[in-house]
């Protein structure tokens, strides 16, 4: 993943304007071994990316620096793709880390796609059509149980873990969508906290 002439590429991805700052402190972030990064030299992860502390243990304006709910937004991105083997990776199966990055920062769906394909051998965009539980683009009311970790809404942390349970009160479409694919909003039960999910990210 991490290929030897990414960071010769870096200012190219974004030297067309000065607005595409998040871009490269995205490409940045995703590129950089875990054990280069700030929040592991203030002790914040470790050299995997494990969290050793949450955000609300953080005291000093240092550490808050190096941990913001950008970092930790990518950094759940990070840990899924780290997971990817190389070749083709289908962009559904981690819509909903994307989804959350977009909404936090400046950066557009085009950007994010640039990001990736610097990092990714082959992006697959097609969807997943056989969801059973979605028609029509509609999700039925009930209960789901996670296959993705999820991040919070609010604070960019994992809250919510595989095997945990996800209601739908409502026959549902999606909030918005990001590369095709549908961003649903559910709740979590353990936490009573509203996730984005997609459909890749639950199971009945």
């Amino acid at each position: 993943m991490y290929c030897g002439h990414i960071e010769e590429n870096l200012m190219g991805v974004i030297s067309r304007t000065a607005d595409l700052f998040y871009a490269f402190r995205f490409l940045k972030l995703l590129v950089t071994p875990w054990n280069k990064m700030g929040a592991y030299e203030q002790g914040i992860i470790d050299e995997n990316g494990k969290n050793l502390k949450k955000a609300k243990e953080l005291t000093t304006p240092a550490e808050k620096e190096v941990y913001t709910v950008f970092h930790r937004l990518v950094f759940n991105l990070k840990r899924l793709l780290n997971k990817v083997p190389f070749g083709k990776s289908k962009l559904a199966s981690y819509a909903a880390a994307l989804f959350l990055i977009k909404e936090n920062s400046e950066l557009t769906e085009e950007e994010i796609r640039e990001v990736l394909e610097e990092i990714l051998d082959d992006l697959d965009e097609s969807l997943d059509e056989s969801v059973f539980f979605i028609k029509d683009e509609v999700i039925n009311p009930g209960k789901y149980i996670l296959t993705s970790e999820m991040a919070s809404n609010k604070t960019g942390e994992i809250i919510a873990f595989p095997g945990q349970e996800v209601v739908v009160t409502f026959h549902s479409k999606p909030i918005s969508y990001i590369f095709n694919t549908g961003i649903y909003e559910v709740t979590h039960l353990l936490t009573n906290q509203k996730l984005y999910i997609s459909s890749g990210d639950i199971k009945k």
